[in-house]
């Protein structure tokens, strides 16, 4: 697996960064690359809360999908997949001053089908780690504009 970390502070309260980034269906106003977010379960907040959308990756659009598990309020969840690109995501809300620190944590395995660790290293994480570190400033920006 590899893991891409990123780490922002955020000029607004914890339950207001929260609240916005733990819907789901609001992924697609900040993180890069997501689109067409859809629910599959009646729940759609919390442990058991499964989604379906697309993410675009090497000029690609893959269908993905994930469940909320360990779904704290105001504190964080982990992204498990369960359809296409194998990874797990870690969101992180702490308190700072009364601000927001938020990191965000991705683990994947890139498939051998799509050319496996040498296309991983070379093309895909670098674009990962790009999407992540827009996607991150996109939510900073649109917290601290609210």
């Amino acid at each position: 697996m590899t893991e891409i970390k990123r780490s922002i502070k955020i000029g607004a309260p914890v339950n207001k960064v929260f609240e916005y980034a733990s819907n789901y269906q609001k992924w697609s106003e900040f993180f890069e690359g997501v689109t067409d977010v859809k629910a599959i379960t009646e729940m759609t907040r919390g442990d058991g809360a499964k989604f379906i959308y697309k993410v675009k990756v090497l000029g690609m659009r893959v269908t993905v999908g994930t469940e909320f598990q360990q779904f704290k309020e105001n504190k964080g969840w982990i992204g498990k997949s369960f359809k296409g690109i194998e990874h797990q995501t870690q969101w992180i809300f702490e308190k700072s001053n009364g601000d927001t620190e938020f990191t965000f944590i991705q683990n994947y395995k890139f498939p051998a089908y799509l050319g496996g660790r040498f296309i991983n290293k070379m093309f895909a994480n670098p674009e990962w780690i790009k999407i992540i570190e827009h996607s991150v400033q996109n939510l900073k920006r649109l917290m601290e504009e609210k």
